[in-house]
């Protein structure tokens, strides 16, 4: 395995979104990628991957979380089990990350959109201006999961798949109190190590959003633009 000095090297042209759930991260991300043509890494879309991978390498854990029913995973356990639970598997996850992004091309920026620890990427960085944290207040971070959950209910009933346990509504209960936990967790982890960490309230639009987070960009933004002069 190289030094990480020399990984963090071999990442420099990745720009990372990252933060708790339920904070517009994959929203600025696609439109951010969409505007400058710049490759597009979302970490959620490869969950399926990942866990493949974690079980092929004899993970015990990632496999006793996929034979789990989702009142297993989300209403029969405490919300602080679940939370550890869910920093233990995103720790693992990172690893897999940093081999999926060394091998994608590496000619144009990369932006790399998930629920990442600063912990976990901080090795990784050759400037704080090449990462972003968002995390959602508490009562944004509920707001936005109903949201979610609503659409994605509407979509599977429409479909005819309804997965969500007997007890959906303590369900996602539970879900939003991990979450809430997980943005406090980013926060206090970015500011240890000095890291960018914006907290989202709803009281900015997305343009604006999306505007803030390309403005702490704007050194990469610069040589994109530079570059494509020549």
């Amino acid at each position: 395995m190289p030094a990480q000095s020399d990984i963090a090297q071999a990442l420099s042209h990745v720009l990372w979104i990252a933060g708790s759930p339920c904070s517009g991260k994959s929203t600025i991300s696609h439109t951010i990628t969409r505007i400058y043509v710049f490759l597009d890494y979302h970490v959620d879309a490869l969950a399926s991957h990942h866990f493949a991978r974690r079980i092929a390498a004899g993970d015990v854990e990632a496999q006793k979380f996929l034979s789990m029913s989702m009142d297993q995973r989300w209403v029969q356990r405490s919300v602080e089990e679940v939370f550890q639970e869910t920093i233990e598997s995103w720790t693992r996850n990172f690893a897999l990350v940093i081999e999926d992004l060394l091998a994608l091309p590496r000619e144009n920026f990369i932006v790399a959109e998930g629920n990442f620890f600063p912990e976990c990427v901080a090795p990784y960085l050759s400037s704080p201006q090449q990462a972003i944290w968002l995390v959602p207040t508490d009562t944004f971070c509920d707001q936005a999961r109903r949201r979610k959950q609503a659409e994605l209910s509407r979509r599977q009933k429409r479909h005819g798949v309804y997965n969500e346990g007997n007890n959906p509504e303590q369900r996602l209960r539970n879900l939003i109190a991990r979450d809430c936990q997980l943005a406090r967790y980013v926060k206090q982890q970015a500011e240890a190590f000095s890291l960018p960490v914006v907290e989202v309230d709803g009281s900015r639009s997305s343009e604006e959003m999306t505007e803030l987070v390309e403005r702490h960009f704007d050194p990469y933004l610069i040589e994109y633009f530079r570059r494509t002069k020549e």
